[in-house]
């Protein structure tokens, strides 16, 4: 039986996807094929390497608001599309990453993120059709093996408007944010897994949506669905409660402990699904 193991993002959210994977690594299932969205694509693609989940965890602890990213200069070029911050996680993954491309990973790993087909007017999000706008400059992608796994990772996690877009070759991404958020359909496509775990790290945004402008919840709410479509594709979803807000790295260690938790809470359905113990994690998956 193949097995997929999905892993999204959100900014620090995603680092709970770490916690997520030590309790994997404890209880010995193992994964056939690994996709990732935004954090959670870099967590995804250092497992698919074979990068030890203690290292992984040391990584994230190194992650702050300081050394991140740093002020676009001049912020907001050509406009929100341009982004406030450019990334500066390639110095902090480098050391574990190196020059690796998605087609080194031990594991086959699927990445996405959003190719700008043009760039999106995000001041018209308060606007009628916006929603309808965003998926005419946005197309989801996937990476292929040639990719340079540093390069998709820093497109997969380029939040618009928070940071620039990021250009390989002659393309430009940023992350999808809630339009591919648990790319599970993306992997099933591709794989064909017999069995999909995932994980939800995404925001819903509860009492913040009540007072946006309508063509601004419409847009929440087509990516919500999209969300909702990539669940269903899930046999189990793990969804841990997330302590503080997105940005702050500076609790790597609660985002990572909720996962665990999360993890934990699941433990007799992972096991009943994936029947652990007749499997042990390939060589070099941890």
């Amino acid at each position: 039986m193949k097995r997929g193991l999905v892993l999204s993002g959100r900014a620090a959210w995603g680092l709970a996807n770490i916690g997520v994977l030590k309790v994997m690594k404890r209880e010995g299932f193992a994964f056939d094929y690994v996709a990732g969205s935004s954090m959670g694509a870099i967590v995804a693609g250092a497992y698919a390497l074979g990068i030890s989940i203690d290292v992984i965890e040391d990584t994230a602890a190194k992650i702050s608001l300081l050394n991140v990213a740093s002020i676009v200069r001049p912020p907001f070029q050509k406009g929100f599309h341009g982004g406030l911050l450019r990334q500066k996680l390639e110095a902090i993954l480098s050391p574990i990453i190196g020059n690796a491309r998605i087609g080194d990973a031990k594991i086959p790993f699927v990445c996405i993120a959003g190719k700008v087909m043009k760039p999106v007017s995000w001041e018209k999000i308060v606007f009628k059709g916006f929603a309808k706008h965003f998926s005419e400059c946005i197309i989801p992608y996937v990476f292929p093996p040639e990719t340079t796994m540093i390069d998709a990772m820093l497109a997969s996690s380029a939040i618009p408007v928070v940071f620039a877009p990021v250009q390989i070759g002659n393309d430009t991404f940023v992350d999808l944010v809630h339009f591919g958020a648990i790319p599970a359909r993306q992997l099933h496509a591709l794989h064909a897994p017999d069995v999909i775990i995932g994980t939800d790290t995404n925001p819903r945004y509860g009492m913040l949506r009540r007072v946006l402008p309508a063509p601004w919840r419409e847009f929440i709410d087509r990516g919500h669905a999209e969300i909702d479509a990539d669940k269903d594709t899930c046999d189990l979803v793990i969804e841990p409660r997330m302590p503080a807000p997105i940005f702050r790295f500076d609790l790597a260690d609660d985002f990572i402990v909720s996962g665990q938790l999360a993890a934990e809470k699941r433990l007799p359905e992972l096991r009943q699904i994936l029947d652990a113990s007749h499997d042990k994690p390939r060589d070099g998956a941890w």
